[in-house]
């Protein structure tokens, strides 16, 4: 016979079997999620990004390219769709469209950890976090299609090698977005769409793998990351 305290434990964990990792590691990595607005001269954009920590984040060079520096343009990060942060590019790198962006009230937000995208696998769950549109924290969940995918000689530049297909979905101003796995690990940012008809945003949803950040941050950046 078992005695209560036995009861609840074992009622707490098969509470824990029935949750959902990939949800678990969602609500987690939200409060890292930015959505990123650029103005340069009459020019807008937007984009996505997330903290890596002590006040750095994470995107793509599309959404904060490598001619800005030193420019004057304004660079508006949000992590609640209400308050707006000033930021700035620290380094972009146009060749594996990665890029590192500075916001100073970003050190008060808890920050995702990393993961080795060498170490994905066809058929692994994954989650898009991002603000496609503008609207903030939105999240589609899938499964990795294809890993280490190349365009070759029909490549516009050296950012669309080593490349990671997903089918979850995403939309423009997703760019940048995380895309993490069930250990709540980011492996890969949303870099845009390859295909016949990618101008009309069908085709294979492709995101950078992480390593292509670690290595950025290798080069420029030593102290802000500890390689895992």
């Amino acid at each position: 016979m078992i005695n209560i305290d036995q009861l609840f434990q074992l009622i707490k964990e098969a509470q824990n079997l029935q949750q959902d990792p990939i949800k678990i590691a969602i609500e987690k990595a939200l409060k890292a999620n930015c959505t990123i607005a650029v103005k340069y001269g009459s020019d807008t954009w937007g984009g996505s990004g997330f903290h890596i920590g002590n006040g750095y984040i994470a995107t793509v060079s599309h959404v904060a390219p490598k001619y800005l520096i030193g420019k004057n343009y304004e660079m508006l990060l949000s992590f609640d769709g209400k308050h707006n942060h000033k930021a700035k590019i620290v380094v972009s790198h146009p060749d594996s469209d990665t890029a590192l962006l500075f916001c100073i009230e970003a050190k008060a937000v808890e920050p995702v950890e990393m993961g080795d995208s060498d170490k994905i696998k066809k058929g692994d769950i994954i989650a898009v976090i991002a603000s496609p549109e503008g609207w903030h924290d939105t999240t589609t969940v899938g499964r990795i299609s294809n890993i280490h995918q190349n365009l070759g000689s029909e490549a516009p530049d050296k950012s669309w090698d080593d490349m990671i297909f997903i089918d979850a979905d995403t939309l423009q101003g997703a760019s940048g977005g995380m895309v993490i796995a069930t250990d709540g690990k980011v492996y890969g940012m949303v870099q845009g769409v390859v295909g016949e008809h990618a101008d009309v945003s069908v085709g294979e949803n492709v995101v950078a793998p992480i390593n292509k950040l670690k290595e950025l941050l290798k080069m420029f950046e030593p102290k802000v990351y500890d390689p895992v």
